[in-house]
């Protein structure tokens, strides 16, 4: 039996990481014992330890928890030793074979724990930073990872780090087969069902470009008959960005054409309501609700410098414009906006590309590199 521990830093809201991690962790082979290691209690805890997993939460200092990608603090820094000389302790009462780490504090604090430890680590790197940030980070992973996983070719590029294998993020295609019917959905939304609808879904955060999307859709409105949608909440960060946008949309003159609809614990609803998924991010590490929209026959829009652009064949399952071109999101949307067949047929094919993100096939991807990694 293989005794392996997961780290993540959260234990309450839950954000792509940790959806990805329940997933991993609910399809993992018989011989892997885990045990869940957190930084925090809270829902996502407690649904873990609901499907009988066993979970610890191991606290760690305000200045480890306040800090964040885009304002790292000194304090957070100078908390690691001793979070990472704690969970380090745990790990060797626990008998801990291999560590895996989800999130970006899971790998500091982790990865130095499992080298104090004397344990060996994987880093299964989600996120794309930049400057110092990534300097750091692919420093703690060269010294304290004995492997690397990345979700796509995109996240692996940006830290170029040897023995580092491209996993893709999971979907359960099991459960991802029942959705309302559009009309329900629209209805149960507040959406109006007479235009396409073109929407962005999950985490309301300034990097995930919802201005940007605001833009192009003030472009499209004077040319085509369509409707703009935002689903989601600012999990983590940027709570203030939120009526930003509602700002932007009435400055625009998007009001009427623009529905904001808040967090769906259940997002299927969202999917069938839509025509076309948009994908507005900087360098997105990966996108997982372009596969989630796939599931609904929805084709996605994105940018091509992140790892979402790596879910799409473009032109036949989706669009994939250059970074950051604003004009070029605006003329893709147009494309859909005005070819329902064109639209029927990228999501039939976007669907067809599901099976290589099975779950099983992840879990089973994953557990080799672990134990590769514990040998």
């Amino acid at each position: 039996m293989l005794r392996v521990a997961f780290i993540d830093q959260t234990g309450a809201d839950a954000g792509g990481a940790e959806e990805s991690l329940t997933l991993l962790l609910r399809h993992l082979p018989g011989d892997i014992d885990p045990l869940v290691v957190l930084f925090q209690e809270g829902a996502y805890a407690a649904r873990l330890r609901a499907l009988g997993l066993r979970v610890t939460v191991m606290p760690v200092s305000g200045g480890i928890a306040g800090s964040t990608r885009e304002h790292p603090r000194l304090s957070g820094a100078l908390g690691v030793p001793g979070a990472a000389l704690r969970l380090a302790e745990r790990l060797r009462r626990e008998h801990i074979d291999v560590v895996h780490t989800n999130t970006l504090k899971a790998h500091v604090v982790g990865a130095c724990a499992a080298r104090l430890a004397g344990v060996p680590c994987v880093v299964h790197f989600r996120d794309i930073l930049e400057g110092r940030s990534r300097l750091a980070m692919r420093l703690v992973a060269a010294s304290c990872s004995r492997e690397r996983i990345a979700i796509s070719r995109a996240v692996a590029r940006a830290y170029a780090l040897p023995h580092t294998e491209v996993v893709p993020n999971p979907l359960d295609l099991r459960a991802a087969t029942t959705f309302p019917a559009r009309a329900e959905a629209r209805a149960q939304l507040g959406i109006p069902d007479e235009s396409p609808v073109f929407g962005m879904i999950g985490r309301i955060n300034r990097w995930k470009g919802h201005d940007r999307f605001l833009r192009a859709a003030a472009a499209v409105v004077g040319e085509a008959a369509a409707h703009f949608v935002i689903i989601g909440a600012p999990l983590f960060r940027d709570a203030d960005f939120v009526d930003e946008l509602h700002a932007m949309a009435a400055a625009l003159d998007l009001t009427p054409h623009v529905t904001f609809v808040p967090w769906l614990a259940d997002p299927r609803p969202a999917y069938a309501a839509l025509d076309v998924l948009c994908n507005c991010s900087t360098k997105e590490p990966f996108g997982r609700t372009s596969l989630e929209a796939a599931a609904a026959g929805v084709p996605t829009i994105c940018f091509d410098d992140g790892g979402t652009a790596e879910l799409i064949v473009d032109g036949e399952s989706g669009l994939v414009v250059p970074a950051g071109d604003e004009a070029a999101l605006t003329r893709a949307i147009l494309a859909f906006a005005c070819d329902e067949r064109r639209r029927r047929s990228a999501g039939e094919a976007a669907r067809a590309l599901l099976p290589r993100y099975d779950a099983c096939r992840h879990a089973r991807s994953v557990s080799t590199i672990l134990r590769r990694a514990a040998a």
